[in-house]
């Protein structure tokens, strides 16, 4: 690969990592009082629970984003695909200012995680372009720094979003300075297509109705979905601590400490991921159902968080590096079989989660034998091996 072309991939990773930063700190600082915010509009506790359908949502537009990118093949539809989840995802945070209902809060909350997905599958496939040309055996560390940068936006959006609540009291206001950063987020996602134009990618061999996938995506697949559904979704998990009497400011800054702990986590992650692959993937379960313990006990809210923040970051890092192994013209395919896994097992995993939190040892119980089965999964199935 010559010098130009390896700057073009550095700077355009820089680029898709800043764009990942401003995003962030755009929808996950609207997220971070999701609960509080639904609570304060009058909904219920099944509403709270419910969010985890519009990440169901969102994961089902990451499968149409991931068929529409891998049947096209062609790098002009990646990046158009790209373009428009992120609008998407972006413009619907600033528009909560203007709820007056909860049902129009979690319509706009549903909205963004629509934009969010149709977008995720044809973004990773180009990072995983991306990642090919700067060292395929760094897609731990490439993808880990990618999930570093995410976490320092979702770290700075809670921080916004708390300063707002607690100076001023007021969700709208909090809500509407979150335009900045989804406006520098847009322009940092122009310039990553400015220097790579052209990801690698290619329509499948057996023609655009048939994606060429590995025989191992569907264990990597099967042991996230499973690990997810043993993981409390943050609607849920905010709600219970609103519930428990914390301000909603200070469940901002709850969220905010476990976006520190993803950013913190991520980096160590990648790296022992590009050591021990199998390994690193079997914990990213048994983490998810250590964090849920946390918050259905009741136990200390800032360990919970940050239980919640590593697990997070196991799925952000390892899982996604895992899938970017797969051969260019099957990545955009390998991407949606994962996210659609995630996201059923994390709505019907949260649905069951909702409905035995009023016995929270049977949550933890439930939580600790879906992290089990995705654990053994991911050793057995998920056909890792030492790089």
């Amino acid at each position: 690969m010559g010098r130009r072309a390896r700057r073009a991939a550095l700077a355009a990773f820089a680029a898709l990592s800043l764009t990942s930063l401003f995003a962030d700190a755009t929808y996950e600082g609207a997220r971070s009082v999701s609960g509080p915010f639904l609570e304060y509009l009058g909904a219920g506790i099944l509403a709270a629970g419910a969010l985890s359908v519009g990440d169901l949502i969102a994961y089902a537009g990451r499968v149409a984003g991931g068929i529409l990118a891998h049947r096209s093949g062609r790098p002009g539809v990646y990046w158009l695909l790209v373009f428009t989840g992120y609008t998407v995802n972006l413009v619907a945070v600033p528009l909560l200012a203007l709820a007056g209902r909860w049902w129009e809060a979690f319509a706009l909350y549903t909205v963004e995680r629509v934009g969010k997905g149709v977008r995720t599958a044809p973004r990773d496939a180009i990072l995983a372009s991306v990642a090919e040309d700067l060292g395929p055996e760094r897609r731990g560390l490439i993808f880990s720094l990618h999930e570093t940068a995410d976490q320092v936006g979702a770290l700075a959006g809670g921080l916004i979003v708390a300063a707002a609540l607690v100076k001023a009291g007021s969700y709208r206001l909090a809500f509407t300075i979150l335009a900045v950063p989804a406006a520098a987020a847009l322009a940092s996602l122009a310039a990553a297509y400015h220097w790579y134009p052209e990801p690698r990618v290619s329509r499948p061999p057996g023609g655009p109705g048939r994606p060429a996938v590995p025989g191992w995506a569907a264990g990597l697949s099967l042991a996230a979905g499973l690990g997810m559904a043993s993981f409390m979704h943050w609607g849920l998990a905010s709600y219970r601590l609103s519930t428990l009497g914390i301000p909603a400011g200070e469940v901002a800054l709850l969220y905010t400490a476990a976006m520190a702990a993803d950013a913190a986590a991520a980096l160590p992650i990648g790296v022992l991921y590009d050591r021990s692959p199998a390994a690193t993937l079997a914990l990213g379960p048994l983490a998810s159902a250590a964090a849920t313990t946390l918050l259905a006990l009741q136990a200390s809210p800032l360990a919970a968080s940050l239980a919640w923040g590593v697990a997070m970051a196991f799925y952000e890092t390892a899982f996604r590096a895992s899938a970017a192994r797969a051969p260019p013209e099957s990545r955009a395919a390998v991407y949606t079989m994962l996210y659609a896994s995630m996201g059923a097992g994390w709505t019907l995993g949260n649905i069951a989660l909702a409905r035995l939190l009023a016995n929270p040892h049977a949550a933890a119980s439930l939580a600790w034998a879906l992290a089990a089965a995705g654990a053994l999964t991911a050793l057995l199935k998920a056909g890792e091996k030492r790089l």
